[in-house]
């Protein structure tokens, strides 16, 4: 099985916005990462509250989401040599 990249965003409880904290996680399933986060923050997990989509942690004192990180490579053609409005094709 691969494995699958994921970042773990903190957010403020209150207005849930990003408070700038981030972690990289690397795990074959999201259950994975929300194990791997908790095992980070080391905090047992009956001390926090997992949503059932496995996007949404929120422990005592703190609140995490879970994403996925997309593996794909950067695109290295500066704007400049891509047509406008082709879609990003690459003009020859």
């Amino acid at each position: 099985m691969t494995t699958i990249s994921f970042k773990a965003i903190q957010l403020d409880a209150g207005t849930r916005q990003r408070t700038g904290r981030e972690f990289a996680l690397t795990a074959q399933t999201r259950q994975g990462a929300v194990d791997e986060l908790l095992g980070l923050l080391q905090v047992n997990v009956g001390d926090a509250r997992i949503d059932p989509t496995r996007t949404l942690v929120q422990l005592p004192a703190e609140l995490w989401t879970i994403v996925g990180v997309s593996s794909s490579p950067p695109m290295t053609d500066p704007a400049g040599l891509r047509r406008a409005g082709a879609k990003h094709r690459r003009v020859r």
